[in-house]
């Protein structure tokens, strides 16, 4: 069984002895570009922030009350926060500024920096998580040390050409094995899937502000045709190139 922190903080007994309603979560709706969320224990959203709700284009905070993850985001991302979820929610695990991907309302790709813990019931048991993201400002490499930051340099630059697994580790003075083990670990995506979604990003930038055909961005984009794009963009976002292009131009 999941126990409560040995150490309660002052914060948590002064909620408890005075029996609040409100612990201050509207708090959150003040605070500009940061998202705020909490779980029950099978993962269904309670409460979201107004922030967030305008993020993933909810018509208001009560419309995702019940629901999960699935409903909102494409599988490969949702299980990659179904995995953070059941460790804090089956461990205590906390989730401490992990950089992963999300996708917003408008189907583009941006880099966040995510925080989770897990939420006691007063019987010790763990009931939910609640978590916290913003998006990353800057160059992400920053949060990387440098020899990984070489492989992200790298592909920003090169990747409408091809990029082989070789080219990146060799950036970073590695051997392929220890590129992806490291890449794994702190960007929690193969070096593949992180150049795959990098594309897809830029492609998504190309689709909703140019007119160019679908054809010209998937090779500007480093995709072998249009072919190989339309699948890569489903994969990602449950859509395909055009369909997003008539949605968000």
């Amino acid at each position: 069984m999941n126990q409560t922190p040995l150490e309660n903080d002052s914060l948590s007994r002064f909620i408890e002895e005075n029996r609040i309603a409100n612990a201050g979560q509207l708090l959150f709706d003040c605070i500009p570009g940061l998202l705020f969320f909490v779980k029950d224990a099978d993962r269904h959203f309670v409460y979201i922030n107004q922030e967030l709700a305008d993020f993933m284009g909810l018509e208001s905070k009560e419309a995702i009350v019940g629901r999960p993850d699935s409903d909102f985001f494409a599988d490969d991302i949702e299980q990659s926060y179904a995995a953070d979820d059941k460790r804090v929610i089956e461990e205590g695990y906390i989730v401490k500024n992990k950089v992963e991907l999300i996708t917003t309302s408008q189907r583009l790709i941006q880099w966040h920096i995510t925080n989770k813990v897990p939420l006691y019931a007063t019987s010790g048991e763990i009931c939910g998580l609640a978590g916290i993201t913003r998006k990353f400002e800057g160059n992400t490499s920053a949060l990387h040390h440098s020899a990984l930051s070489r492989a992200i340099d790298y592909i920003a630059e090169h990747y409408p050409r091809e990029i082989k697994l070789a080219d990146m580790a060799k950036q970073c003075g590695l051997s392929l094995s220890a590129f992806e083990r490291h890449f794994k670990k702190s960007f929690h995506l193969t070096p593949i899937q992180y150049l795959n979604r990098y594309r897809i990003q830029q492609a998504c930038a190309s689709l909703s502000q140019s007119d160019k055909p679908i054809s010209a961005i998937a090779m500007d984009c480093g995709f072998y045709d249009q072919s190989h794009f339309t699948r890569s963009f489903l994969r990602v976002l449950h859509t395909t190139p055009a369909a997003y292009r008539k949605r968000y131009t």
